[in-house]
């Protein structure tokens, strides 16, 4: 494939060449597309926020596996220390608190003053305390966590008894309960309005970037102007340009009896294989009486239709119909390739079944027949 550059042939005819890559970002186009996708976009948007919201909801309230409760003691520390600047040095900090209660020691003084029948393990009292430091460094305090709000108060009640008569450390002179908790029921922080809204934010942003991607490498053809700014084909427009009939007249009009000898006739070549030629030369002749003559005629895509190259190799000249839409730019490419070598030349290309609502909107404020 020849691109971004010419090549002459020995008989000085100028072959086919394509620009893509030099072919600059259409901000506009990509812009406009992507309005025509808000409805996806925003399907996807909705459907994310359902499946993932609502899966959050689901997890969280409707599936919630039980209750927690918690109680929380607090108490007053007395440091065997003269002065505050020793106290920075001697209190016990919330990791030491955890080290403390955790041990063998600590848990064995525990279960001593549980309740009796109140048979609790080890590694049960373990997982059920937690310390940390209230407010001051002479306050720690000790949460219990169980499933049983009762039980929460039992182990509670019994890790005051050893805080105040148990334990003992050199630092410490004594400790006293200043607010006994009481179990309560543990809220879970379930912000399920937060949820939804950030599963809504995640599938549009997303989508956005996925369509972007799409955009971008898709070899699509949607404009007249892209059929000479990639391919460098000149375009007659499309079906209900307002120039179409003067473009073809410029590029075929004459027959070309005294330029090109015993050639006769107009080929209107299909490129993809889904178009109709029949109905694609009706169309033309419907828009276009005055220029497209009983001499035109249309033929299958070279693709499907090999042996047609023949025939075009003996016209006038040769209109290429270019379906508009995804994927077209390669079928484009394959057949102009495929022309190339069959030394057909090609004269103008047609946009056939473009969306003229976006065509419309991408010149709007651009002149009327620019790039048209």
């Amino acid at each position: 494939m020849r691109r971004n550059g010419s090549a002459m042939p020995t008989d000085g005819r100028k072959l086919w060449q394509g620009y893509y890559g030099k072919e600059p970002f259409d901000l506009r186009l990509t812009v406009l597309r992507m309005l025509y996708r808000l409805p996806l976009i925003a399907a996807v948007t909705v459907l994310g926020a359902l499946v993932f919201g609502g899966g959050y909801y689901a997890r969280n309230v409707l599936l919630r596996s039980g209750h927690s409760y918690a109680a929380t003691s607090v108490y007053r520390v007395e440091y065997h220390v003269d002065s505050e600047a020793e106290l920075q040095t001697s209190y016990i900090n919330a990791m030491s608190w955890n080290t403390y209660m955790q041990s063998q020691m600590f848990l064995e003084m525990l279960q001593s003053r549980m309740k009796e029948g109140a048979e609790l393990t080890k590694q049960e009292l373990a997982e059920s305390l937690e310390a940390f430091v209230w407010s001051d460094l002479r306050m720690p305090a000790v949460t219990v966590t169980t499933e049983d709000p009762e039980r929460a108060e039992e182990i509670l009640r019994a890790v005051d008894e050893v805080m105040t008569q148990d334990f003992s450390l050199r630092e410490i002179d004594g400790i006293s309960v200043i607010d006994p908790g009481r179990a309560q029921e543990i809220i879970p922080d379930i912000r399920v309005g937060r949820a939804v809204m950030l599963s809504a934010l995640l599938s549009c942003f997303f989508a956005v970037i996925l369509l972007l991607l799409k955009e971008t490498g898709d070899d699509a053809v949607w404009l007249p102007g892209t059929l000479w700014k990639r391919y460098g084909l000149k375009a007659a427009g499309t079906l209900e340009s307002r120039g179409l009939a003067e473009n073809l007249q410029y590029f075929f009009g004459g027959g070309g009896d005294e330029n090109t000898g015993s050639r006769h006739g107009i080929a209107v070549c299909m490129v993809q294989e889904e178009l109709q030629p029949e109905a694609v030369l009706a169309g033309l002749r419907e828009k276009c009486p005055e220029t497209v003559d009983p001499s035109w005629f249309a033929v299958g895509s070279p693709l499907k239709e090999p042996g047609s190259c023949g025939m075009l190799r003996g016209t006038a000249g040769i209109l290429l119909a270019v379906k508009a839409g995804s994927h077209a730019g390669k079928r484009l490419e394959y057949v102009l390739e495929y022309l190339e070598q069959q030394d057909c030349e090609v004269t103008a290309a047609i946009l056939w079944e473009a969306d003229e609502k976006l065509i419309r909107r991408y010149y709007f404020g651009r002149g009327k027949n620019a790039d048209r």
